[in-house]
């Protein structure tokens, strides 16, 4: 039998469960609203203009791109471009259908960065989600156009995430990289300074780690409250 002391105390766990999810659920409802405008107070980052670049950057809901065809399938094309033969080299293989339905679920979020001709060349796929019972920013993609790659772009639109995941109180970003791609786990562990996960394979399954194609990185945030946000 269970002691009363231990049922009072299960209790009260469950309640403080509950009590995190619910003000988690609020942060996520807040955040996902679709015609938020999360870089209100990122001015400075609607612009990139380094190393002979001149880019310009903005956060838009999905409901924003699904009336832009030309926006979208350029964000697909980069993205099978950068990432098919990574894909194929793990178990999970590359499945169109897949990554286009990926793209379009569950309230996503994409930072776009343009050229001055209006051309897409950069961009990054995120959700404000659960984990483990708080509220979280997950970036599910950060890409460039081969063109782009070693200027900077990738390392500034990871940080405008950053401060938007900060500004909506999320307490931590994550990120997905396969173990296979070490540039991808450099950016991020040694540029970035993100950590292997909590709910990484590595301490999830470890007995089996060897059955999984890819890690779970994290960073955790500092929220800033800000007022109106």
């Amino acid at each position: 039998m269970v002691s009363k002391g231990k049922a009072k105390e299960k209790k009260q766990q469950r309640k403080e469960m509950l009590a995190r999810m619910g003000a988690a659920q609020q942060l996520l409802s807040k955040a996902n609203v679709p015609d938020k405008d999360h870089m209100d107070t990122l001015i400075p980052f609607k612009k990139y203009n380094r190393n002979n670049v001149d880019l310009s950057i903005e956060c838009v809901h999905y409901e924003q791109v699904k009336d832009d065809g030309d926006t979208f399938e350029t964000i697909y094309q980069i993205l099978e471009g950068n990432m098919k033969a990574e894909y194929d080299a793990c178990y999970w293989g590359w499945n169109e259908k897949d990554k286009r339905d990926e793209l379009k679920e569950k309230n996503p979020w994409f930072l776009v960065a343009k050229n001055s001709e209006g051309q897409t060349v950069a961009f990054s796929h995120f959700k404000f989600d659960f984990d483990e019972e708080i509220a979280v920013l997950y970036c599910y993609e950060v890409q460039v156009t081969e063109d782009m790659r070693g200027k900077g772009v990738g390392k500034f639109l990871m940080q405008i995430l950053e401060l938007i995941g900060s500004k909506a109180e999320m307490q931590k970003i994550m990120i997905t990289v396969f173990k296979h791609n070490p540039r991808a786990i450099h950016f991020f562990a040694d540029i970035l300074k993100y950590a292997d996960d909590e709910t990484s394979p590595k301490f999830m399954d470890p007995m089996d780690e060897k059955d999984y194609c890819y890690e779970i990185m994290s960073k955790t945030l500092k929220v800033k409250k800000a007022s109106g946000s």
